[in-house]
Order: structure tokens, then C-alpha cells, then sequence
């Protein structure tokens, strides 16, 4: 496959503008590193002209930059009241700057902002990676009828009965998405990873034998406050043991945050419970390998990056038993898994593996070589690939389903 251009629509990363006037960056804007990831390992093979086309509030006009190969076009747009308009000028913006690129397949990632619905308007041939399962996510949090979510229930379920093409990420995906999309050919690509997560350096780091580890978006989804009643139920038989979070709240959970503080502060945790806020995934893949445990104490999983981080890093992970999360985590080889909202299985879990080293030794070595298998960005990047030839008609095999 030569010469193919391709426009991935998505939220993404803004780091490439550092520096530039009119620049403001907002740290609660998820980064999406997973599509960061993809990108640049698409423009590795050096087969495919890669262009992102992304919205955000961050800047004062549109800008454009360039990171390690892949061209990316930055659109202001306004923060509040898009989806009031049902994203008419959204997708106009879009639009315009698909018309400037050209391109010759569209790849939108997600549901739960404008992509995948400009994708679909926009008549070029195209691609969905699933990111949002906004019907399946409700179900844990509590939403507003009259609220952003909402809408976007309302807007997946009609890009689901639209889209052609459907990368699911984890079986979980598939399995969710397949009676709501009959008319689609799904395709099961995992999430690529960031190189420096499986770099040897980095998995040499000491780990120290107390430490546990929450990263990602702080947002009840995530289930930190269960984390939490379960770290106060162990300082008790464990007076060493402490927990780093690494993130920030996401927009619109500012009040969950708040919330998870006050806990801390009324269950006395404050000298147990560090908070590191935003890191880049070069921080990010040392302050995973100072951990013993990596948890994930999610109500819902799509597929989780930061288990397959801490993964492909060598570190053992206790995971809620929810979404994709088995299918990532081999409970008792290279993880444990407990029951979601458990704070009393989540601490016995924990505790297994602080009092028995050589456990943790043994699910680290095994959590590296399926990780290495699995979610190498290369690997990814040749299966999209695949995929991209399979919208263009270009080859009549079909992608791993």
C-alpha cells in the first residue's frame, strides 16, 4: 500500500505547539495517547501519508505543526454550546479542512465528541475506531437527562447504524457494538502503545515494595474512591504502604475530584495518598515501574491503556473484573482480578501480592511477554493498515476479526 493519505479525526495531544503564541494548554483535556501512538507508528511504515485533524480550545487560531512524521491541523473551536447546535459548525470546520487534505480514507476514533459524525457526513470513504460505548458507560454514572452524555447516547446510536467499518479494540468492544451496527465489519485491533513502555531501561527501575499505582483520568468511571476505602483497610495490617495517583480530573469531574479528596482528608490518608497530576508518557512509564501494583479499580473498560502500560513495563496489576479488563489481565498469571465497587477485594488482592515478591516477580515477567505479543505499536499500526486496504478495496483479505 503506497501513496495512501489518510485523515484521522480525533481528539488528540497538543504538545507540538509548546511554545507557539496563542497557545494556552489545559491539562483536563484528554490527550488521547492512544491515537498519538497509532500515528506515529502509521507514519513508520512509510506507506501512508498521515494527517490528524483535531478541535480544541487550547489555542486563539488554527495552527499546524508537525511530530515525527505525522502533519497535525489544529481547529479552534469553542469549548462550551457545540453540541447545542448538534455540531452543524463543528462539522463544517471539520469538513473544510478534509477538503484542503484530500485525503483518501478518513479514520475517526470515538463517539462521545463530533469525529466519527463529520466523518460520516463528510462522503469520503472511512473508518470508526469505537472509543465512546456512552450507552454502556451510563449505566455506572450517574447522568442527567438533560445533559451533554445524553445527546451523545442519541448520536452514537446513529453513527452505529451508519458506519461500514468498525475497529473494536478489545472482544468486549466487539461483542457490545455488533447488535447495534449489524450492517458493519468489525475489526479487532487492540490500542497501540507508547515505545516507551517497553523499553528494558525503564523496566530495570527498582520498584519499591510498598508503592501502588492509580493512573489515568479521574472520573467516576475510574473508581478511585473504592482505591481509597480499600488503601484505608490496609494501612492497618500494612503501616508501609502508599499510593501515587498520576492524572487529573477530566473535564466535567471536577466535583468527583473535589469529592476524593475530602475522602482522603476524612479517612486521615493524607501522608499515604501522593497525587503527581499530569505526566508524559516518558514520566509516566518511570512512575510505573516504581510501583509494586498497578490498580485499576474501573466500573467500565473499553481496554485500558494503563494496564497494558504497566504491563508491557513488568509490573502485576489488580484490575476489576469489568468491560475488557479480562481479556487484558490473566487472573493470577500476570494479574489478580476482584469484583468492581469492592474496597474489601481490592485490599485482599493488593495485600496477596505486597506480602509475596516472588509473585509479583512471576506475573511481571509474563505481563511483558503478552504485552510484547499483543501491543506492540508496529504490530498495530501493520494490522490498521490492513484495515485501511479492506475500505479501499484494495484487497479482498479480510483483517483479523
Amino acid at each position: 500500500m503506497s501513496n495512501v493519505k489518510v485523515a484521522i479525526l480525533s481528539n488528540y495531544a497538543t504538545w507540538a505547539l509548546e511554545g507557539r503564541p496563542g497557545y494556552r494548554p489545559d491539562v483536563g483535556r484528554h490527550p488521547s495517547p492512544w491515537v498519538v501512538n497509532l500515528a506515529h507508528a502509521l507514519a513508520r511504515l512509510g506507506t501512508i501519508e498521515v494527517h490528524v485533524v483535531t478541535q480544541t480550545d487550547e489555542i486563539d487560531h488554527d495552527m499546524e505543526a508537525e511530530s515525527q512524521g505525522v502533519r497535525l491541523h489544529f481547529l479552534r473551536c469553542p469549548r462550551r454550546l457545540r453540541a447545542a447546535t448538534l455540531f452543524v459548525f463543528d462539522c463544517e470546520r471539520l469538513h473544510r479542512a478534509l477538503r484542503r487534505i484530500q485525503p483518501d480514507l478518513v479514520h475517526s476514533h470515538g463517539t462521545e465528541d463530533v469525529y466519527t459524525i463529520a466523518a460520516l457526513k463528510s462522503g469520503y470513504p472511512m473508518v470508526m475506531t469505537m472509543q465512546g460505548l456512552q450507552f454502556k458507560i451510563a449505566r455506572h454514572v450517574n447522568t442527567p437527562l438533560f445533559s451533554r452524555m445524553r445527546l451523545m447516547q442519541v448520536w452514537e446510536q446513529w453513527c452505529l447504524r451508519r458506519v461500514r467499518h468498525i475497529i473494536a479494540k478489545s472482544g468486549h468492544v466487539a461483542e457490545s457494538v455488533a447488535p447495534l451496527a449489524p450492517q458493519a465489519q468489525i475489526h479487532r485491533i487492540p490500542n497501540a502503545m507508547n515505545p516507551a513502555f517497553f523499553e528494558d531501561t525503564v523496566r530495570a527501575t527498582p520498584s519499591e515494595p510498598q508503592r501502588l499505582l492509580f493512573g489515568g483520568i479521574i472520573a467516576p468511571v475510574k473508581g478511585l474512591q473504592y482505591l481509597v476505602t480499600a488503601l484505608d483497610q490496609l494501612r492497618m495490617r500494612r503501616p508501609g504502604v502508599k499510593l501515587v495517583v498520576v492524572g487529573v480530573p477530566g473535564r466535567g469531574s471536577e466535583g468527583y475530584y473535589k469529592s476524593i479528596r475530602e475522602q482522603i482528608r476524612a479517612l486521615r490518608l493524607e501522608e499515604v495518598v501522593e497525587f503527581r497530576g499530569f505526566q508524559r508518557p516518558e514520566n509516566m512509564a518511570l512512575e510505573i515501574a516504581q510501583a509494586s501494583i498497578v490498580v485499576v479499580p474501573s466500573l467500565h473498560e473499553m481496554f485500558c491503556n494503563m494496564v497494558a502500560e504497566a504491563m508491557a513495563i513488568g509490573r502485576p496489576v489488580v484490575a476489576s473484573r469489568v468491560g475488557s479488563l479480562p481479556e487484558l489481565v490473566d487472573d493470577g498469571q500476570t494479574g489478580l482480578l476482584v469484583p468492581s465497587a469492592n474496597p474489601e477485594s481490592l485490599a485482599a488482592a493488593i495485600e496477596r501480592l505486597l506480602a509475596d515478591e516472588p509473585l509479583r516477580t512471576r506475573m511481571g515477567l509474563a505481563a511483558v511477554e503478552k504485552a510484547r505479543r499483543l501491543w506492540d505499536p508496529q504490530q498495530v499500526a501493520r494490522q490498521t493498515e490492513a484495515v485501511y486496504r479492506i475500505v479501499l478495496g484494495t484487497n479482498s483479505d479480510d483483517a483479523e476479526r
